[in-house]
């Protein structure tokens, strides 16, 4: 068990933050897990028994100079970590979720099952919470282990399929859970019981299981592959808007989405609760338009609208509804957004992107004219847009925006100054955020996280509105841009509303600095696989961290977790004049509790549905949410694709 190393930051104010006083207090403790490791995904139980997992940078005992993923559990509240089985060596990207058993679903890319291409697969594990549990594999994978994984396969093959398939390799009885032949990037997955009075499916034995993700050879559309019976096994792919239950809106959905998504998320809403049992998928996405800057691999598009699409029938029909369109040339894609649902199964999404009354163009201009930006209404900012969905349509916040149901105002997050000059008068609210998380209670009541740099990043080299290739890292050009800042310090916030039941204009905010010194030093790459590589004259891979960070919420607690990665630590990602305590390493930041109530956030409503594992009857009613916390997109393909 990894000795817990922690710094406290303690929350105050921001100066210059316009509703933040009295919003709600916050502070964070910080402890570092043994490894590093790009994009950690993280969840909670319903005993509030903490999972992180990584697809990538843990020594593979086996191979020389190899690394492969790892998952890691804390019993502790996130004080300390330790290191558990991961059900699969190989991985492209992981994910994480929980059931109201407190079973434990690790989803993968590229692994091992199968010979197709970029699939992805979901594991099943029924006694990740229990001591015995450790890191003691099985070989091959998927054969009898310590922590008695379990992989989900296609129902149509099952595993005694004698006739090869494009899934499968002659004598391999693997396939892979997807088993899409448009291939996959960027999964997610969610587990719930159905209960009555939600349609039951034919041949239920639960829970519900969805692995959700776009394609990745085709048009980017967003599919799911739906379990009945717990994972075991998975039906055929369904491609959500060419299974919708209104064609016009299916019509315009498509619009926005052809050639360009980023997944960020899915869940499935608890039982006894309003909707329960719906199926919720979200997504980004650009413009038929700005798909003329290069379709699904570059990237090099503004992806300004945000998106779900809903099920109530158990997959078999889809609603689709924009959830927010920032504008054209504003950007949302850094690269991900967070989504989540509340203990009420309302859905929030994070995100960031500069401010609307941003002119993508002007600050594209101002950025080559040959000085620093010092432009405020640059700056991309971080906000939160939720629907109260309790009646019987799904509209975000005044739903008044471009498409009926969509939110015409976002919650804005951060203070935006008037003006952020260069010298030392400069707000510190200055700069850019990325990688926006959010994870829920009770209506209304919100944890936010997001990376930020006092710099504003130069945009408008590449698309309208995207970032500047290394533009936050001038150190690493042959011959540097004025234009360009010096390496960018980037650090971790975190920020706290009880009040979005409020308008937009009125909810308040309380904002933190959480880590005590840079996480990451340097540029941080929005473009995906199409970043630049740490070759040549680039000495450092812009897309070290991978693409996201997660939060999630401790049901007993209410208290946030955030996952993140630190590669402030020596040659050549470091800052030598102020290096990380936790460089190169995987750190959770945990929210600290009310000293006197012990919790940080009150959650009211019981939707633990049947009750099937021990313990789950005494956190009634804080059982409440299990995974909160399910964000965002795109991520690293394998390297047999060539494309890295």
């Amino acid at each position: 068990m990894l000795l817990s190393i922690a710094v406290v930051s303690v929350a105050l104010p921001l100066v210059g933050s316009p509703t933040r006083a009295s919003a709600a207090t916050l502070a964070f403790s910080t402890v570092q897990l043994p490894d590093y490791g790009g994009e950690p995904s993280i969840t909670s139980d319903n005993n509030g028994l903490l999972y992180v997992s990584t697809p990538s940078g843990v020594p593979n005992p086996k191979v020389t100079n190899a690394t492969e993923p790892g998952t890691y559990r804390s019993f502790d509240k996130g004080a300390s970590w330790g290191q558990i089985e991961s059900p699969d060596p190989s991985s492209g990207d992981t994910c994480l979720a929980t059931d109201q058993a407190n079973a434990l679903y690790w989803c993968n890319l590229a692994g091992s099952q199968g010979s197709l291409p970029l699939q992805a697969d979901v594991w099943k594990s029924n006694i990740a919470a229990n001591a015995a549990c450790t890191t003691t594999a099985g070989t091959p994978p998927g054969t009898p282990n310590s922590c008695n994984w379990v992989h989900g396969n296609p129902a149509a093959l099952g595993t005694t399929n004698p006739t090869p398939t494009p899934c499968t390799v002659p004598g391999q009885a693997s396939y892979p859970t997807s088993c899409n032949f448009f291939g996959v990037d960027r999964q997610w997955t969610a587990a719930s019981n159905i209960v009555a009075p939600h349609p039951i499916p034919a041949g239920y034995t639960g829970p519900q299981v969805v692995l959700m993700y776009h394609d990745f050879y085709g048009p980017s559309q967003i599919w799911v592959n739906i379990s009945n019976d717990g994972g075991q096994t998975f039906g055929a792919p369904i491609e959500v808007l060419a299974n919708s239950a209104t064609v016009t809106g299916a019509v315009v959905a498509e619009g926005f989405t052809l050639c360009n998504t980023v997944p960020a998320g899915v869940q499935i809403v608890k039982p006894n609760l309003p909707h329960a049992g719906r199926i919720y998928v979200s997504w980004i996405s650009v413009d038929v338009a700005s798909n003329a800057n290069g379709c699904n691999i570059s990237m090099d598009q503004s992806f300004h609208t945000a998106w779900v699409a809903y099920s109530d029938d158990n997959g078999t029909t889809w609603t689709p509804q924009m959830v927010y369109d920032s504008g054209v040339g504003h950007d949302m894609s850094t690269p991900f957004a967070s989504f989540t649902l509340d203990d009420r199964g309302n859905p929030y999404m994070a995100f960031n992107t500069p401010s609307p009354a941003e002119n993508p163009a002007v600050c594209g201009a101002e950025s080559n004219l040959g000085t620093v930006q010092s432009d405020a209404s640059c700056m991309f900012n971080t906000y939160v847009v939720w629907c109260q969905c309790g009646g019987n349509t799904v509209s975000f916040d005044d739903g008044a925006g471009l498409i009926g149901g969509a939110a015409a105002t976002a919650y804005q997050v951060n203070a935006t100054p008037a003006s952020c000059p260069t010298d030392n008068t400069r707000p510190v609210e200055c700069g850019t955020n990325i990688y926006a998380t959010v994870a829920a209670g009770d209506p209304g009541q919100v944890d936010v996280s997001y990376l930020h740099t006092d710099e504003i990043v130069p945009t408008g080299a590449l698309g309208v509105g995207k970032f500047d290739p290394l533009g936050c890292d001038k150190n690493d050009e042959p011959a540097p841009p004025p234009t360009y800042p010096a390496r960018c310090h980037w650090n971790l916030y975190g920020a706290k509303s009880l009040t979005l039941t409020s308008p937009p204009a009125t909810a308040s905010w309380t904002n933190v600095q959480i880590t005590s010194a840079p996480m990451h030093y340097g540029d941080i790459c929005n473009l995906g696989i199409a970043c630049a590589q740490a070759v040549g004259p680039i000495p450092r891979d812009p897309r070290h961290l991978l693409d996201f960070n997660q939060e999630t919420i401790d049901p007993t607690t209410g208290c946030a977790h955030i996952s993140y990665a630190d590669d402030n630590a020596g040659s050549p990602y470091g800052d030598p004049t102020n290096p990380s305590p936790h460089g190169g390493h995987l750190v959770v930041a945990n929210e600290i509790p009310d000293p006197t109530t012990g919790i940080c956030m009150t959650l009211t409503t019981d939707v633990t549905g049947i009750p099937e594992a021990p313990w789950a009857a005494l956190f009634v009613p804080a059982a409440v949410v299990g995974a909160l916390s399910w964000v965002r997109g795109r991520r690293r393909r394998t390297a047999a694709l060539a494309l890295n």
